[in-house]
Formats: C-alpha cells, structure tokens, sequence
C-alpha cells in the first residue's frame, strides 16, 4: 500500500531558513528566447503566446531557502508566489512575452490526470508532440503556468496534484527548469510542501515590494502610459510618495508604498487631477494607510460627480428645468459605486434599482442619457484587450478599486447583495479580495464583521501573508452575563517563521451576532468556539477544504458535497457542532486527517468521521485537548479589554466565563496559583511575563497548538496532583 503523502504547509513553513534578494533578471539569466509552435484552437481558451508587451516594473524578489531534504540543485520548477493582488499574472506574461514561451491560465480550465499531456497534444498536434516534451526538457521551449491557486479551487489539491506530477514526469531529462509556475502565498507553500514530499526538485521565489526607487518609477510609467515620461511627471510622483512615506510608520513603508494596487491608484490619482499641488498639500494631513487609499478613491469619485457628470447635465437641462437644484444629489460616490459594479457585471449602464426620488421624472431619461456617456470611462473601470485584439472582460481597474468599492457596497444593507454577486462572478474569473479590502471594511465598520461577510473579510487579510507567514483566524463567542450582551469576538493573526523580519500585531474586530450563521467557504487555520451560533461551510459545487481548523458551535451545515480534512500535528482539528451536522450525502475524505477529533449527537449518520469520535464533555478524561480549549475560553475574555493592562471582572470571569464548568475551574485555579490572572480589587489580571514562563502565548491555544502547549499542559497536571 502506497504511503499517504504528508503535504504540511506547517512543516514546509518551518523548514525555510530564509533568502537572499534577487533581482528579476538574476532568476531569468539562464534563459533565451523559445522556439514558437503552431497552435490548435482547441486550447486558445487557456493556453497561447502573450504578443503584445504588458506594462510590468520588476520588485524585489526573495531566493525561498529551504532545508537539504527539500531544495535541490537541479529544479524542474521555478514557483513564484506572492501574497494578493502583487503581480503575479503580470509577471507571468512578462515572462511569457520575453522568451516567447507558452502561457498557460489554469484559471479558465480544470485540470487533473493526463490534462497537461493531453493540452499539450491539442496544442501541437501528435506529430510534434515529443518534439516539443523533448525541447521543453532542454530549454528550447518555456512554459508559464499562472493561477496555481485559481486551479486549487476550480480543481481541488488530487487534481492539481496529479498535473504537477504529469508535467513533472514528462520533464525526466531536464537540463534546466523550463515550467514556471505561480501562485497565491499559501497555495505556493502547499505546493512547494507537495513538491517537497513527492521529491520533485523545486526553486522558489516570493515575489517582492517595490523599494523607493522602483515604486517612483512605477508611478511615473504609469503615469506616461505609452508616452515618454514627462519631468513633471517624475516631481509629482516623488513629491506624492515623499508625502505618504512621511506620514505612515517606517514598517508601513514597505508593505503600502511598495505594494503593486496602491501605486497603481496613485498614478490614477495623479491623472486624474491636473491640480496636482493641492492633491498633495490636501494628502500631507493624512497619517494613516487606509485613510490614504481612501481619500484617493474618494477624490476620484468626487471629481467625477462635480467636475464631469454635474457639469454636463447642468449643461443640457438647466434652461429648460431652472426649478431643479439638487445637483449634489446628482451621481453621488455611492451611486456611481452601484453603476460601476452593475456596469462591470452586466455591461449595462441601465441600472433600473437605483432610487432617483431626488429627480423629477422629466429629467430621469435625460440623466440616463448622460450615465451613458459618463459611466464607461469611469476611472475605476479598465477596458483593455488581451492577446491578439480579443477583449477581456471588463472590470475593475485595479484590486485597490475593487476593494475599495467592494467594501462600501456590501456594508450598505439597500445594496450588498449587488457585492455578493460580483464575489460570486470574480471566482469564476480567478479574482480574490486584496489586504485593501480587510483595511477598507474594517475602516468603514469600525471592525465589525457581519456574519454573512467573514469569509470575504478573512480571505482579504490572508492576502497579507507572505511566504513567511501563515495567517489564522479565531472567532470566539463571549458570553453575555447580566451586564453585557453577548458578543463575538475575531482576532486576525499571522504565525511567522524565525526568519520572518515583519513582525504584525493581531487586529481585533467584532462580529455582529445577528442570529444569521457564520458562512466560511474554507476553513484554513480557523478556529470557532461559538457554541451558541450556526456555522455553514462550503459552497453548492465547490469542493471545501478544513484545514488545521477547529469548530465548536450550536449545528454545523454543510453546503457542498465534497469535504476533505488536513489536520497535522502540533494543531488539532476539533469538530463539536453541540446539535449534530447538517447535510445529505456528504462525502467526507479524512485520509490526511492525523489528528482530528469529533464529537456530535449525530455523529453515526456520518461514518467517515466514526473513527475519529471524541468526548469533548468527559471530565473524566482530561487531556491537552480540554486543557487547551478551558485556557483559550478564559484568556479571550481578557483580550476584549483595550487597556494598557488586561484585566477583566472578576465575577465575570468567575460567573459566567468559568461557571458551572468542572474543567474551567480546574484551570483557572490554575491560572491564579501561577500568578498569570492576579486579582486586583474587583479585577482580574493577566501577568503576560507569567505567562511566557509557563510557556503560554495567546496565540497558542487559539490555534489548538498541542506541542507548544504541552509543557504548560504537563506542569498543569503536575499541580493537580500535587493539590
């Protein structure tokens, strides 16, 4: 019997001894321009030569340096990652373009066993197909595979994993790597983790931010366009990114001004605006990232309704109607965010679902008349065209305005379900939410996170990580005692390797418990301890992943057929939905399931997860497990508390956090013989110095984390005997 492969991003995570900076034509040195092959049409969909040059500016890059048992001298792949929405497809066809290799969108098609031989054969026809497996071996021809992580969704892991191994086959007499491929962050560490455990030999790339100098020359190309760039032109743009640099911390520095969407908006910004002084004058009062991004968008938006949509319709109906006034109604940042997601959506300028009230009915058509004119060159939509004249869909102009948008539309109750369609249609089209969107919603919200938005929010900030990095997620139910209503509580975290420089707090939000369930549509490094709430997880014909993800709650409903479960050591996977799962004919793969648990009424209509039945509620049975689960349920309590000290009630904590529970009274005596929770007057305190001695850091048991927590675990039952 073959061995299951342990693909463990944990483990690949941990195996990374860090990099070097490269600089893009370093990694390209060893490659010429590629042989070219008549194509069959059959693949023009996915699979073609990139003709016409893209606008890329190159950032920095980092050699991914791994342990011996997984690098190699001699790699068959080059894998770039980046985190989201940094340039990936844009380098991809810069790649592409540059050598005359093959581009290869794993987004518009499925793929799994036999799919890369047999596009290739569609490609070049039977006759040349060895030709061409045996020039892509030598370097005579170059493949570019963008959108692993596209495939990972579209496809599922067994799928993407057979095409990794096809093409990996078919390269048995590499002399060099010929196939690129490139991926999200955390798909680029699963795949460099199955890589690693299948022996393929790989070398791995995290694609950059932009520093100073190469960020200004960003802005002022885009600025140019296809014009030579102008001396004002260049003292603009540095005058414009002098002023954020200034006004943001040194940390932000490298991760705002050097990440791709934020120039790109910049640059539209200074387009847009011939005034260019007052721009900057008006940005220099601005200290924070998202507000910057924000006063860029808003400013695009103001412009357009005052100094074009406004004028022009004066222009054709202020004589004939001098009784109407309201002109600052007239195409509003709202309506026009409305329009341009319908806009991109559907084509149609037409959007019939916008209230006008402020608009006599004889001046409607007339409006609409001027929307049409107005609405498809507004600068938060792009009409571009792909290879060889065929246009592309329309869309956004950039991840910045579409996260932007995005994030003020689905917190408009009158218009969410317009941004949950444009969700919908972006994973057909291999979108994802950028980190502008998690720092625009949670900006607008004052970090309150709906229920029905927290995939969307989560989503966004794992864009933040870099290869370095893994992000997690911990939605916590807090109690509500006779004071307090019940709340829940979401810290957003990263795990960073040893080697990881950039060193993030967690960000705090709340989720509005609103009786609506939580909807996850993956759970990745998730964990939920909401006994009182519903979670539904996947989506109708989308196969879901639950990866080192643990949920306690009220029913869990699932609303996919397919679900597979990674659970690895040192992280539990815990499933105790308290009234049992939800879902007819689930079929339910746990052969990567090392160390799940499972406890729920009905567990026996569910016989995948029969070998796994665990009794969460067995007092008896006291392991690291409860152990675990009792410290996180008191210590969240504490982080709910703002101040300089945490600290928290003390009949809170010993009422309603602990209660009746015979496990949570045995770790918070605990807790206070250590002198981690202390008691002043009415409070209780947590000593964080006393907690990093008994080896207790917050994120630890959010995570289920069982080795790091297992010296605490250990003295705890030490002190139980000894009691």
């Amino acid at each position: 019997m073959n061995r299951t492969k342990d693909y463990n991003i944990i483990k690949y995570l941990n195996s990374i001894k860090g990099g070097c900076q490269m600089f893009l034509d370093g990694i390209l040195s060893p490659y010429t321009p590629c042989k070219k092959y008549p194509l069959g049409n059959s693949v023009s969909g996915y699979l073609g030569y990139i003709d016409t040059e893209p606008f890329y500016i190159p950032p920095s890059f980092s050699d991914v340096k791994t342990d011996p048992k997984l690098s190699s001298l001699r790699p068959k792949f080059v894998l770039l990652s980046a985190p989201g929405a940094a340039g990936k497809s844009s380098l991809a066809k810069y790649i592409a373009h540059r050598f005359d290799a093959l581009y290869w969108n794993l987004a518009k098609v499925k793929v799994g066993t036999n799919s890369f031989a047999g596009s290739i054969l569609n490609a070049v026809g039977s006759s040349k197909y060895s030709e061409f497996i045996a020039d892509l071996n030598v370097g005579n021809v170059l493949l570019v595979i963008d959108a692993l992580d596209e495939a990972e969704i579209i496809s599922g892991r067994k799928m993407l994993n057979c095409f990794i191994e096809d093409i990996s086959n078919s390269l048995s007499n590499h002399t060099l790597p010929t196939v690129f491929l490139l991926a999200r962050t955390e798909t680029a560490q699963y795949v460099a983790s199955f890589c690693a455990e299948s022996k393929i030999p790989v070398a791995h790339y995290e694609i950059g931010f932009f520093d100073e100098t190469a960020a200004k020359f960003f802005i002022v190309k885009s600025v140019a366009g296809k014009g030579t760039p102008t001396k004002p032109d260049a003292e603009c743009a540095d005058c414009y990114y002098d002023v954020i640099k200034n006004n943001i911390t040194p940390t932000e520095k490298l991760s705002f001004l050097g990440y791709a969407p934020v120039l790109e908006a910049i640059s539209t910004h200074i387009k847009a605006f011939p005034n260019r002084q007052k721009m900057i004058s008006e940005l220099a009062n601005q200290k924070d990232c998202v507000n910057i991004i924000m006063k860029i968008m808003d400013d695009l938006l103001d412009r357009e309704q005052t100094e074009k949509v406004i004028p022009a319709f004066k222009e054709r109906c202020a004589v004939s109607h001098p009784e109407f006034s309201d002109w600052e109604k007239v195409y509003s940042p709202k309506e026009q965010l409305v329009r341009v997601i319908y806009y991109i959506l559907f084509q149609d300028c037409s959007y019939k679902n916008y209230e006008l009230n402020f608009l006599p009915p004889q001046l409607v058509s007339e409006y609409q008349s001027v929307i049409e004119s107005f609405l498809p060159q507004h600068p938060f939509i792009r009409h571009t065209a792909e290879t060889n004249g065929i246009e592309r869909p329309i869309d956004f102009t950039g991840p910045a305005f579409r996260d932007y948008a995005l994030a003020k539309i689905i917190l408009n109750d009158e218009y969410e379900a317009l941004a949950d369609m444009y969700f919908d249609y972006s994973q057909s089209q291999s979108h994802f939410p950028s980190q502008i969107f998690f720092d625009c919603y949670m900006k607008i919200s004052g970090n309150k996170i709906l229920p029905s938005h927290i995939s969307y929010v989560y989503d966004s900030f794992r864009a933040k990580a870099t290869v370095y990095e893994r992000p997690y997620l911990e939605c916590t139910e807090i109690p509500a005692s006779d004071s307090e209503d019940s709340n829940c509580l979401a810290v957003f975290g990263m795990v960073a390797n040893k080697k990881c420089s950039l060193k993030r707090d967690d960000c705090l939000a709340e989720i509005r418990l609103t009786g609506a369930p939580l909807k996850f549509e993956q759970l990745s490094f998730v964990t939920i301890d909401a006994p009182d709430v519903d979670v539904y997880l996947g989506k109708s014909n989308v196969d879901c992943q639950i990866c080192n993800s643990s949920v306690i709650c009220r029913k869990l409903k699932f609303c996919t057929q397919n679900i597979s479960i990674e659970s690895y050591e040192p992280e539990s996977c815990l499933l105790v939905p308290h009234e049992g799962f939800i879902g007819d004919g689930v079929i339910i793969d746990t052969s990567k399931a090392q160390t799940l648990k499972v406890n729920a009424p009905n567990l026996n209509n569910y016989y995948a997860f029969i070998p796994y039945s665990y009794d969460f509620d067995d007092v008896s049975n006291f392991d690291i497990i409860k152990f675990i689960h009792a410290v996180h349920c008191i210590l969240i309590e504490f982080r709910t508390h703002r101040k300089d000290t945490l600290a928290k009630t003390a009949d809170r904590i010993e009422h309603v956090t602990v209660g009746n529970s015979t496990i949570k009274r045995q770790v918070l005596n605990y807790l206070k013989a250590c002198g981690i929770i202390y008691e002043s007057y009415h409070l209780y305190k947590i000593d964080e110095s006393k907690m990093q001695e008994k080896g207790i850091f917050f994120n630890a048991p959010a995570r289920m984390d069982t080795v790091l927590m297992n010296p605490a675990f250990a003295d705890f039952c030490k002190w139980t005997s000894n009691s």
